[in-house]
């Protein structure tokens, strides 16, 4: 086996003609890997196999020759499958130099060193196949990186920067003018938001990304629809943003999503929208000022006992949830008079008529800012 051995490395331009000659048949390798370059990997990887099969000395610069190969084919686009299938040429290359340069009886021990050429070959082969998904899995990293880069921008961004829209919309595989649909979950929340995605967001273009200690949820909306994520995140507690018409509305849309999470905190079980959310995220961003409005508002309440103050306020609560006495009553399970009662005390002792829809709307706010 040796003297074949030697033989061939004698005549390597041989084995490499011969597979280059198969190998430049693959459309996929004649559009992708110059000639030069797949004579030079040929050469290469031919030598290392035959010093592996003669058990003669390998380079260490050769040893990381399926490495090197790996890599700069996962570089290229070649398809794994049709790398690997290249590579197992090897075989009937090396198989057919050794038969050619073996008489008729020698076959008998040629083909009793069959296995060690099979060996080589796979293990040469299964070292490029982990090489090219290492290089695979950088490339992967490597554009996730840049791809929550560029979100992380737009999201930090006033829109404005139509260069960066359109890079984002090219991440994303989007049409920058399409609607996008923004939610963000708080960390207690960010699983279960992850897990919600990944099961029902088949081709849907979406991105995931960590924001302001956030995770901020962004999908392009099928077209025709109108309105926000579907009942698949029903279970799921963050906050929703308005439909953001234009990737260059993302931004805002984020904003107003982290807003909504942050004024709602752990006390959210569900999605929750701007039109859900108004009141708490704007007591938030009046803060002193809607704890003034709070004291302005329920200080007639102030001289009543504990007991009959959070009485009164939940009859009112009750009441403007649905805007009847009878559902109130329901819900407080009283009389109907003692509900037109208790309406009657707070509106005397506030000024303010929960019946009345514009006062109504002051009072919750006014509950809602209280300390």
């Amino acid at each position: 086996m040796r003297t074949l051995v030697r033989d061939c490395l004698d005549h390597l331009d041989d084995l490499v003609a011969a597979y280059v000659a198969e190998v430049s048949a693959f459309d996929d390798y004649r559009s992708t890997v110059p000639p030069g370059d797949l004579r030079e990997t040929a050469r290469a990887c031919f030598e290392l196999l035959l010093r592996l099969i003669g058990d003669l000395p390998v380079p260490d610069e050769l040893r990381e020759t399926p490495h090197r190969l790996g890599h700069r084919r996962a570089r290229q686009g070649v398809p794994l499958e049709r790398l690997l299938q290249a590579v197992r040429m090897d075989f009937r290359v090396l198989w057919n130099a050794f038969l050619e340069r073996t008489p008729g009886d020698g076959l008998p021990e040629l083909t009793n060193g069959a296995v060690r050429v099979w060996e080589a070959v796979e293990f040469h082969t299964v070292e490029v196949h982990a090489s090219y998904l290492d290089e695979i899995a950088v490339q992967a990293r490597e554009r996730e990186r840049e791809r929550e880069g560029i979100m992380g921008r737009l999201f930090s961004s006033d829109g404005r920067d139509q260069q960066l829209v359109a890079q984002a919309a090219t991440l994303l595989q989007v049409n920058a003018q399409d609607d996008f649909t923004v939610a963000v979950a708080l960390p207690e929340a960010q699983a279960a938001l992850r897990r919600a995605v990944s099961g029902h967001l088949g081709g849907q273009a979406s991105h995931l990304q960590q924001h302001n200690g956030m995770l901020v949820f962004v999908a392009q909306l099928p077209p025709g629809q109108r309105s926000g994520p579907g009942a698949w995140l029903d279970d799921v507690p963050c906050g929703v943003a308005p439909v953001a018409h234009g990737l260059a509305r993302v931004p805002a849309m984020v904003r107003v999503a982290e807003s909504i999470a942050a004024a709602l905190g752990s006390g959210a079980s569900r999605p929750v929208t701007l039109a859900q959310a108004w009141m708490p995220l704007a007591a938030v961003k009046l803060g002193e000022t809607g704890e003034l409005l709070a004291d302005a508002v329920l200080s007639g309440l102030g001289p009543l006992p504990v007991h009959e103050r959070e009485r009164l306020v939940a009859t009112v609560t009750a009441y403007c949830a649905s805007g009847s006495v009878t559902e109130a009553t329901r819900r407080l399970y009283c009389h109907r008079n003692t509900v037109l009662n208790r309406l009657s005390r707070f509106a005397q002792l506030t000024g303010l008529r929960p019946t009345v829809p514009a006062e109504a709307a002051t009072i919750l706010f006014a509950l809602r800012c209280a300390p």
